[in-house]
């Protein structure tokens, strides 16, 4: 592995292109960096670069065949790891853990690149018949200040696109490395029959933790024209963190449907009812969003988090959704892949049509919001996945 400020000064000379989210067709992985960092276009497809607007932090990931290594992948990675330190000159420690199905490691490093002291985060997994190595660095000094940015950039990494639904490496490793699985237990009520929900408490704190660490990212973009950008990223962060979360409530709702207790054309309604049945609240803190098990154990929480709720699960269960926030009315409502009368709003060449979570509505139905709501260009849509 070379060191990394000679490789930027080749690349400094080659076009930006701002960041959105970036495939790599050759590579097959997928990074969703925060708004406003920039890609370098590199002729070596084995090599990625990006960083963020002023150049203070970057992320960049290298892939190196496999071919020829020994037969145990976790001594494997772990030998990947010590040479990338040996060829930095580092110093650091890190952990095993697994990560969408890979054996990998993960390390805080220093080194020196010239004269200049660095501090990385340094993630060594495979990828297909590659070894992938990620390296989220900066000055040594300006470390504390860019965490948020670092973890961010490097936490949306992705293998493949299967690998865009699991959690991303940063949360795997902190959901592997805690000390005890404790399990919490509700019985939800208002369902259509009992079940009781077993979720992780882990979970629940790695889920918190990354709505706390997007809201600071997302902080310094209100007042930019990145704005609705920051917005889109923030929501699809946090949705591909809690989405895993709900499988099992989802599949007590489609377990509904051979039962004959409801049918699938009326899932996205009856889900929606119960949602809809929840207590308004908001929670306050860094950020208003409750989490999935803060949600569902109280069975209150406020727009947007039973949005994010609710599309995950309709999701889950088929059907397809976006998420529609608007600053003017501070509001947040969920939109549908579905045919049916009512309010609808116009996104990539769909008209989805829309969910009301929260509101009371003279008739509680998809496709019935309150008339406050119904001038579509006061709307954002997003797509929680995004596209490359």
């Amino acid at each position: 592995m070379r060191t990394v400020f000679p490789i930027l000064v080749l690349l400094v000379s080659a076009l930006p292109l701002r960041a959105e989210i970036i495939w790599s067709e050759q590579q097959d992985f997928y990074v969703d960096p925060p708004i406003g960092w920039i890609f370098y276009e590199d002729p070596t497809p084995q090599h990625f670069l990006i960083r963020n607007s002023d150049g203070s932090a970057f992320l960049e990931i290298f892939n190196q065949s496999t071919q020829g290594a020994k037969a145990d992948p976790a001594n494997n990675v772990t030998e990947k790891a010590k040479t990338v330190l040996a060829s930095l000159g580092a110093t650091g420690e890190g952990e095993l853990f697994s990560w969408s199905g890979q054996q990998s490691w993960l390390g805080n490093l220093t080194y020196k690149a010239g004269p200049y002291p660095v501090r990385a985060i340094l993630l060594v997994t495979r990828n297909q018949s590659s070894y992938m190595t990620a390296l989220a660095y900066c000055a040594q000094k300006d470390f504390d200040n860019d965490l948020d940015v670092l973890q961010s950039a490097l936490n949306s990494l992705a293998l493949g696109e299967a690998g865009r639904k699991d959690i991303g490496p940063l949360s795997a490793y902190f959901r592997e490395t805690a000390p005890s699985e404790e399990l919490e237990r509700k019985a939800l009520t208002g369902l259509p029959s009992s079940f009781t929900m077993t979720y992780s408490k882990t979970t629940d704190e790695s889920i918190q933790a990354v709505m706390e660490r997007e809201s600071r990212v997302v902080a310094p973009m209100v007042q930019t024209r990145f704005l609705n950008a920051a917005w889109s990223r923030f929501y699809r962060q946090i949705y591909r963190e809690l989405f895993s979360s709900l499988l099992p409530l989802s599949q007590y709702w489609s377990s509904l449907v051979p039962k004959g207790t409801v049918s699938s054309s009326a899932l996205p309604q009856t889900m929606m009812s119960w949602v809809q049945s929840f207590e308004y609240s908001r929670k306050g803190g860094v950020t208003d969003l409750s989490t999935p098990w803060q949600t569902l154990s109280n069975q209150s929480g406020d727009c947007d988090s039973r949005c994010l709720l609710y599309l995950a699960l309709l999701e889950q269960t088929g059907t397809k959704g976006i998420l529609m926030v608007s600053s003017k009315y501070s509001h947040a409502m969920a939109a549908l892949e579905l045919s049916g009368a009512g309010a609808r709003f116009p996104m990539d060449k769909k008209n989805w049509l829309v969910a009301e979570l929260t509101d009371n509505v003279n008739k509680p139905a998809i496709g019935m919001i309150p008339q406050e709501y119904s001038d579509p260009n006061q709307w954002l849509g997003i797509d929680l996945w995004g596209k490359p």
